[in-house]
């Protein structure tokens, strides 16, 4: 039977509208550059040092404070690590202010009455990432026994490992599930070497960061998704 995996962060929901509404707190008056591309290249340098994170190697607390500080400097400003500090501040104080896309809520109904099992796979600390999930109000569709996070299994995206685990938990093959998500180094990638399908969604129209890896399915927009689902499901 198919199943269908979803990452939660900028999959499920925006995550650009709290990071947008910190930055407009935090430095209003701003605007010689993209928020798409600061918020684009604080994922990247997050992405960057997550290993070290999840080892135990370096914080969460200076982990964002690395990201923002060089993702400013990249763009050509230089911001203090108190700024920093006070932009997750406003930052995580509304990211559990959030609710699902529309054209993901109708999808998630869609499936769920086709009897597709689901399930949400996502790294990050437990606590946090199940405070978003709760947030979304998606219990209806997707059960906690359903939600695999890094940080509770003991392996992360893009790790063949952490596939592997998922697989042998929820009783799915590899050819049967689809894996939705938007990190095309973490979600996409990791899913292609474990011989799932993979389905990039790329809002933002970001370059693949492995050139040799094709996705099964890329979509530019949720409403793409929602008619691709339809057709696959």
């Amino acid at each position: 039977m198919k199943a269908v995996f979803f990452d939660l962060d900028d999959t499920l929901y925006d995550q650009l509208e709290p990071f947008q509404i910190a930055f407009d707190c935090v430095f209003p008056g701003v605007n010689d550059f993209s928020i798409v591309d600061l918020f684009t290249k604080s994922r990247e340098y997050s992405d960057r040092v997550f290993a070290q994170t999840e080892s135990g190697e370096m914080t969460l607390a200076q982990m964002h404070r690395y990201r923002m500080v060089h993702a400013f400097h990249d763009l050509g400003r230089k911001i203090s690590d108190d700024e920093a500090d006070e932009f997750q501040k406003v930052y995580k104080e509304h990211q559990y202010k959030i609710s699902l896309i529309p054209e993901m809520k109708r999808i998630l109904q869609y499936l769920y009455k086709k009897n597709i099992p689901l399930f949400i796979t996502t790294n990050g600390p437990s606590a946090h990432q199940r405070s978003k999930i709760n947030a979304l109000e998606i219990g209806n569709w997707i059960p906690s026994e359903h939600i695999f996070i890094s940080s509770e299994i003991g392996f992360a995206k893009p790790d063949k490992e952490y596939f592997d685990y998922v697989n042998a938990k929820t009783k799915t093959g590899s050819t049967h599930s689809y894996m939705i998500g938007d990190s095309f180094a973490n979600d996409i990638a990791g899913a292609v070497q474990a011989e799932w399908n993979a389905i990039w969604v790329n809002t933002k129209n970001r370059a693949k960061s492995h050139p040799h890896i094709q996705p099964e399915y890329e979509v530019n927009t949720y409403q793409q998704l929602e008619d691709m689902i339809r057709q696959l499901f």
